[in-house]
């Protein structure tokens, strides 16, 4: 097995994971959509089979939501909820964690906790119910 990277979820990747999430990462911020498993194979110079496997392993990992058989990205992170965000805010997005090093989804949870508080408000709490929140003011 190749050296093993920490990830924030505590998992750890492989190199080569590492390389695939970053390859992954980097055609969506050029691009604004995931890369075919053909895409990923020639940026890691593998086979489509084994860039499969890689993407698979992300999931599992958590660093991936889901791939497709056609290769469509979900989203990246291991919880919380799905949202649309436009291709050309999704490609700063990445390339914003690209450059700086961060996870996605760290870089979204604080970007909205930060407008939220700066919004204010009166809600005092909000629980996660069946596929929604439960709020109480």
């Amino acid at each position: 097995m190749g050296e093993v990277i920490s990830s924030h979820t505590g998992m750890g990747l492989t190199s080569r994971q590492a390389a695939a999430l970053a390859a992954i990462t980097e055609h969506v911020a050029l691009h604004g959509v995931m890369p075919s498993r053909r895409t990923l194979a020639k940026a890691l110079g593998c086979n489509p089979n084994n860039a499969a496997r890689l993407a698979r392993a992300l999931v599992e990992r958590g660093e991936l939501n889901a791939v497709s058989q056609g290769g469509a990205l979900s989203g990246f992170g291991s919880t919380g909820v799905a949202v649309f965000v436009p291709p050309h805010l999704a490609a700063l997005l990445a390339a914003f964690c690209v450059e700086n090093g961060e996870r996605l989804t760290s870089v979204v949870a604080d970007a909205i906790a930060l407008h939220l508080d700066e919004l204010g408000g009166e809600t005092d709490e909000a629980t996660v119910s069946g596929d929604g929140a439960e709020v109480q003011p």
